[in-house]
């Protein structure tokens, strides 16, 4: 639309520019014209005065008025005539008086005989304001007007001519190549921004790439640190343990707490290895899942901190949920992300007040998750930014966990959002596809 505007407003400059330099050229021909036209006029009317001074009362009027049509009475001046106006006798006649003789002059016949009096519309000969002789269309003011008065003593009139544009001689076909021109201008300089843009875009997306890339890793490099913290710090805190209990020659409570870092420790590998298949591999090996044993292997990695919050688990995923095909590591990470995150929410809450549902029903193409704390819940600013890297309402914390379970679940094709539950906390609803090569609906 703004092309064809642009196109619109340049063939009209384009054509009102041609317009008005060939309405010029009309002018001045026309004027030209009544340059002549006024020469001619003048001329004939000079020769009157000739005629005057050379006739006397013998001369011959037949032969004056054969010499001279505009010359329709010649007769002995009447006393009463003056020698010096002329004397009007209507329908454009008027008597010229001499000395001894007058002529009856009808300026229609001297303005007729004249080529360039076809050239106007109107042609008007006045004296005193007063028109004598009115040829062409006299009933509208044309577009052009000429005034000039005729010198002389003996017959002062004045000359007026009218004219219109030529509308029909506009140079039309010029205006229509002018069209045609400014549309392939618009064209060309169209594909050429357009090409230029192109060239911007794809320098900004190589530049954009880069600066992901190098973002990216940022992002992974943190992200490790934060996964890696929690099993690393359950594994010190179990040898910890360990080590007191074997100073306390309670050797049979050992071995559970080296099961309890073995299990991290193997966490760490899976952990890691799923980084390597990030980094060399966009596929991700899918498996049927069932989502109870993950959910308890997920309560079993975080005991620890179930135990230290004093955490009321309400466990509502019914046995008969169909599995679904994903990464196990994926959705093991996911869940352990949410309620670590809900035990850190609710570490001000009064004791033996922290509690944690999680529930989970089949849709048509999926299944979905609803895990519900009892919590202060998310401020609007969490709200609308928990799933950004970097941001944390937690003292020390990174702002990773969420972003990282937002870029887990979108990579199985799934979804996940939050709110505030009222009379309770937060809740985060989370949709799997029953196959993660599908998309979110």
């Amino acid at each position: 639309m703004r092309k064809f505007a642009i196109w619109i407003l340049l063939t009209a400059l384009s054509a009102l520019a041609l317009s008005i330099h060939t309405l010029q050229q009309q002018y001045e021909e026309h004027s030209a014209e009544f340059r002549i036209l006024y020469r001619d006029v003048a001329l004939k009317l000079s020769q009157h005065d000739v005629i005057l001074t050379l006739l006397s009362a013998a001369s011959d009027p037949e032969r004056v008025k054969k010499a001279f049509p505009q010359i329709l009475i010649l007769k002995t001046r009447a006393p009463e005539f003056s020698a010096t106006e002329p004397q009007l006798a209507g329908n454009g006649t008027y008597w010229l008086n001499g000395q001894h003789v007058s002529l009856l002059i009808d300026l229609n016949q001297v303005l007729s005989t004249l080529p360039q009096s076809n050239a106007f519309r109107t042609l008007r000969l006045y004296w005193h304001d007063t028109p004598l002789v009115v040829l062409g269309d006299a009933t509208t003011t044309s577009y052009w007007q000429w005034h000039k008065a005729l010198v002389g003593d003996s017959q002062p009139f004045e000359l007026s001519a009218g004219n219109d544009p030529d509308w029909r001689h506009l140079p039309w076909i010029s205006m229509l190549l002018f069209a045609l021109l400014w549309a392939l201008v618009i064209a060309f300089v169209s594909r050429y921004l357009m090409y230029k843009r192109q060239r911007v875009l794809a320098d900004l997306r190589a530049q954009f790439s880069e600066l992901t890339r190098l973002n990216t890793m940022g992002e992974i490099t943190a992200g490790m640190v934060h996964e890696l913290n929690q099993p690393l710090t359950a594994i010190l805190s179990y040898n910890q343990t360990a080590l007191s209990l074997l100073k306390q020659e309670k050797s049979a409570e050992i071995a559970p707490l080296l099961n309890a870092a073995v299990v991290q420790t193997k966490r760490i590998s899976a952990l890691l290895t799923d980084l390597r298949q990030k980094m060399h591999s966009d596929h991700v090996p899918l498996q049927p899942i069932n989502l109870k044993p993950v959910w308890s292997r997920v309560l079993m990695l975080l005991e620890n901190e179930l135990q230290a919050g004093k955490m009321k688990i309400i466990n509502k995923i019914p046995d008969d949920l169909p599995p679904f095909l994903a990464a196990p590591q994926w959705v093991e990470q996911i869940l352990h992300n949410l309620l670590l995150n809900a035990i850190q929410a609710q570490r001000d809450n009064a004791p033996k007040s922290a509690w944690v549902e999680i529930a989970a029903y089949p849709t048509e193409r999926g299944i979905t998750l609803t895990l519900t704390d009892g919590g202060p819940g998310l401020s609007e600013q969490a709200l609308q930014n928990v799933f950004l890297p970097f941001f944390t309402t937690r003292q020390g914390g990174l702002g990773l966990g969420m972003a990282l379970t937002q870029t887990l679940v979108q990579g199985l094709n799934g979804d996940i959002s939050a709110e505030n539950v009222a009379g309770s906390g937060a809740r985060f609803t989370l949709w799997f596809p029953f196959n993660a090569e599908e998309q979110t609906p």
